[in-house]
Order: C-alpha cells, then sequence, then structure tokens
C-alpha cells in the first residue's frame, strides 16, 4: 500500500538523520547566515537528491565510483573550513542596497544547496530510498515520506542554529564552523 511506502520512507529517513553530519552542518550554517537561506538550500538540495534516488540513483552509482564522491566531498570539507578560519574582509560600501540583499542571500542558499548535495550524494538516506523504492514500488510515496523527513529534520538543525548565532559572535560561530568543516572532511576521509 501506499501509506506502508510513505510511512516506511519518513520513518527511516527521519531516524537516520536527526544528528547526522547534515543536520549539524545545517546548525551551524544557519546560526552565521540565518535560518532562511539555508533552510531552502538545504531543502532544495535534498529535494532534488531524493529525485534523482528514486529515478535515476542506481545509474549514477555504476557510472561515478565511491572513492571519487569520498575525495570530493572530504576535499570540498576541508577547503571550506579553511575558508571559514580566514579572516573576513570588509565589504566596500555597496550604493544598492537591494543588490547586496540578494548577493547575501544567494550566497549562503547556494552554500547550504552545495554542500547538502555534496555531502548526501551516496549517503545511507539515499540508499535506503533506492531500497525502500524497489521493495514497495511507490517511488512517489517514497520521494514524499523521504523528503518529508529531511525537510523535518533541516528545520530542526535550522532552528537550533539560528538560535545559537543570537547568543555567540559571529567571529566564533565562523571559527567553531571551520573547526568543524575541516573535521569532517577528516573524518570523511577516514571512513
Amino acid at each position: 500500500m501506499w501509506w506502508n511506502a510513505l510511512l516506511a520512507a519518513f520513518g527511516l529517513t527521519f531516524v537516520a538523520e536527526l544528528g547526522d553530519k547534515t543536520q549539524l552542518v545545517i546548525l551551524t550554517l544557519s546560526a552565521k547566515y540565518g535560518f532562511k537561506p539555508v533552510f531552502l538550500g538545504a531543502a532544495s538540495a535534498f529535494a532534488l537528491l531524493n529525485a534523482l534516488a528514486v529515478s535515476v540513483g542506481v545509474l549514477l552509482y555504476e557510472f561515478v565510483p565511491d572513492n571519487v564522491i569520498k575525495y570530493t566531498v572530504s576535499g570540498v570539507f576541508i577547503l571550506f573550513g579553511l575558508f571559514m578560519l580566514l579572516p573576513e574582509r570588509k565589504k566596500e560600501e555597496c550604493d544598492d542596497e537591494d543588490e547586496e540583499d540578494t548577493r547575501k542571500a544567494h550566497g549562503p542558499l547556494l552554500t547550504a544547496f552545495l554542500l547538502v548535495c555534496l555531502m548526501e550524494l551516496g549517503d545511507k538516506t539515499q540508499l535506503s530510498l533506492l531500497a525502500l523504492t524497489a521493495k514497495y514500488s511507490q517511488p512517489v510515496f517514497v520521494f514524499i515520506g523521504g523528503t518529508l523527513a529531511l525537510w523535518a529534520t533541516s528545520l530542526i538543525g535550522a532552528l537550533v542554529g539560528t538560535g545559537l548565532g543570537r547568543f555567540i559572535p559571529q567571529v566564533w560561530m565562523r571559527r567553531i564552523s571551520g573547526v568543524i568543516f575541516i573535521a569532517f572532511g577528516i573524518i570523511n576521509l577516514l571512513w
């Protein structure tokens, strides 16, 4: 039945992702950039990746070796962490405030989108959605259940991160974020 596929995808994905590295990265990014751009970037990435998982995920895993994904993800984490540890440059005054607001909104949104895409590509949640699709033959409901679960964990991470961002100075959030990203990159290389 369709509801079995939806509930299985939601329950399994929610439990698997709660407290996962992706949720911690969403929390960290939200503390720095705020709730809206990070949540929208993460939610978009999860929707895209879940669509891939239930439709063409099998082909992706046939053509892209696991090591390529592993090293790419690790490299991106370490580089992003190093970038976060660099002192922030002062920006010149912008004549057009709307242009600066647009840049600020797209930077964090795109950052969250790309990081989540790289982190989750080939992750256990994607593999479980592939397996659930094969088991239930209900790709639409597996997609809906898995996506809702990932959006829920992203919402929790983004809300907690935004709250932390109000109490911890930005310079320290940047340093903490840098160390966390570098640690994830190294851990990903070792496992």
